[in-house]
């Protein structure tokens, strides 16, 4: 098992949220200060993930973390977008052979396409 600091320099985050480069955990980081990837590596899974904070993907994403016990824990990752090449499959384009994935072990998932609010979407979806 690696070692905390091990872990977070995978992540790019301290196991209590604050950022590698010191920024509180609900800031965002200042990677351009850090170019060379010194503070946060640069293959970091936040870096990797999100590699230019001011052009970030198309996407809004949030993970839950739960446990059930007897060893049966893990994380829910949910996003939403509007495009899934340019949002959620980017994103796992980049973050291809990075080092948290041999920690990484997926069970299930799918694409569910949620209908915005109003009757125009039907329209649109069936030009489309």
């Amino acid at each position: 098992m690696d070692s905390v600091g091990e872990q977070e320099l995978i992540i790019g985050r301290r196991r209590e949220g604050r950022w590698l480069d010191g920024t509180p955990g609900q800031e965002q980081p200042n990677f351009a200060a850090d170019p060379h990837g010194r503070a946060t590596p640069l293959d970091s899974h936040v870096r990797l993930a999100g590699p230019e904070r001011r052009n970030l993907p198309p996407l809004v994403r949030r993970s839950y973390r739960y446990d059930k016990g007897d060893g049966d824990s893990g994380l829910i990752f949910s996003c939403f977008q509007r495009d899934l090449v340019q949002g959620f499959e980017t994103v796992q384009r980049r973050l291809e052979g990075e080092s948290l994935s041999m920690y990484v072990l997926t069970t299930s998932g799918g694409y569910f396409f949620v209908p915005p609010p109003g009757d125009g979407w039907a329209e649109a979806f069936l030009r489309s």
